[in-house]
């Protein structure tokens, strides 16, 4: 037996394989094949890596020469969110409740790290090189990759990558009360809200928690209404409901923007809008407002048609003036008259955040009034308060609650009651002194 550095054995191994099989080495199909041969030589040359048996030490091998090295096991694993790599001695990795944790495990050097993360672009034809440093799209199995490489990051780092995985999974609200980033209340009010004709924007950065929100409240519209999904790149809503039979027992149509440098092949999602208002659709919903779409989103609520979406930014009035600045790509107008038509597009406003303890909180959902000379009126609906946020022997510790602060105002009672609310549902979201001693305290 004679032990070696793992280094070298990877490139004394793949030049044994590339000189007596090199087919397994493109060929998909072959891993078992391959495999065994990695196997073969680690037997006739007896080399051994500390740390490893023989056969982990084989799936090393194979995962460096026909996969992405150390980003494999985590690229499959479904309790994964995001990848980050700092730097080719530096991996962190998120997991979906929140928990951020190193990697034990590094490339070998920067130019490795370089090298595996040019194998993972080239799956959909992307190219990163010191001519072109900068890498963004999305990869197989619903995975969005951003690479930034030499000049743009410093030479003995390697490379810099963020790989975040899309789950399309359908969250129910029991998922979301049990983390308690929401009250059951305030999903009744946003529920509502869709049920009867109401449009609302979820604002927040990424990883806030906004499509997870969306997923469960698409999931509450009645299966006889149609909903109609927009997203571009990669799918993270799931809505489609079967029976036990896999008869699927809801109507909904999920469409993905098809970007191209050729304006012929380009299909945005400005015209996937488009597109679902000749669906009939009963829920317009677009994953994320990136571009002119905004526009076409807010054509759409203008004309009374039901419009969910989520935007990059901050809540209430910041949202609204994200939209507004999105509009502008499209039709330059004045800027306040751009902000009045958003508000008046989406009247509700949904503000997600991810707290320093890594917790998504929904903090808080506010209205918006546009009153006839123009002006806007911002009202908060519900709010989280934060009564203390402590770090502690390197955690934090965020306490707070959840409070009611206003009743909907009878513009948006008026909306409701027009679209069929009964009456005594409405009472339910009205502040009343029991309200006022009760606050849900999380």
């Amino acid at each position: 037996m004679a032990q070696i550095e793992l280094p070298s054995l990877v490139t004394l191994t793949q030049g044994y394989i590339a000189k007596n099989y090199a087919v397994c080495l493109i060929d998909c199909t072959k891993t078992a094949e391959l495999k065994a041969y990695i196997g073969k030589y680690l037997y006739d040359t007896g080399y051994t890596v500390a740390g490893y048996d023989t056969k982990s030490l084989v799936e090393r091998l194979y995962e460096e020469m026909a996969e992405y090295s150390i980003l494999t096991k985590y690229l499959s694993d479904p309790g994964i969110e995001e990848i980050n790599v700092n730097g080719w001695d530096d991996i962190a990795i998120t997991h979906l409740d929140g928990r951020i944790e190193k990697a034990d495990e590094h490339f070998f050097t920067p130019q490795h790290a370089v090298d595996v993360i040019k194998k993972l672009l080239l799956h959909s034809g992307m190219t990163i090189d010191n001519a072109t440093p900068i890498a963004q799209g999305h990869l197989p199995d619903n995975i969005r990759i951003t690479a930034l490489k030499e000049p743009i990051v410093d030479a003995d780092r390697g490379i810099a990558v963020s790989i975040r995985m899309l789950h399309p999974q359908r969250v129910d609200r029991e998922s979301l009360l049990n983390t308690e980033s929401i009250t059951d209340e305030m999903l009744s009010f946003l529920e509502t809200c869709l049920r009867y004709g109401v449009s609302f924007v979820v604002a927040g950065r990424t990883s806030s928690g906004k499509t997870t929100l969306l997923n469960s409240l698409l999931g509450s519209v009645p299966d006889c209404k149609r909903i109609y999904t927009i997203e571009s790149g990669a799918r993270e809503l799931s809505l489609v409901k079967r029976d036990e039979y896999g008869k699927v027992i809801n109507n909904v149509v999920h469409t993905l923007s098809r970007p191209s440098e050729r304006e012929s092949s380009d299909i945005s999602q400005e015209d996937l809008v488009l597109a679902a208002l000749r669906f009939d659709p009963d829920v317009i919903c677009i994953g994320e407002m990136r571009d002119v779409e905004a526009h076409s989103a807010v054509e759409a609520s203008a004309t009374d048609h039901t419009v969910v979406t989520t935007v990059h930014g901050s809540g209430g009035r910041y949202a609204h003036m994200r939209i507004a600045y999105l509009c502008q790509r499209r039709f330059p107008i004045d800027m306040k008259i751009s902000i009045q038509q958003a508000a008046l597009a989406f009247p509700v406003v949904v503000f997600a955040h991810k707290l320093e303890d890594n917790a998504r909180k929904v903090m808080d959902v506010s209205e918006c009034i546009v009153h006839d000379d123009g002006e806007l009126e911002y009202r908060t609906l519900y709010r989280y308060k934060i009564h203390s946020n402590e770090y502690v022997q390197g955690k934090f510790r965020v306490i707070g609650e959840f409070v009611q602060e206003n009743s909907p105002s009878e513009n948006l009672k008026a909306k409701l009651m027009r679209s069929g609310i009964p009456q005594e549902l409405l009472k339910r979201f009205e502040i009343n002194s029991e309200k006022k001693e009760g606050c849900a305290k999380l």
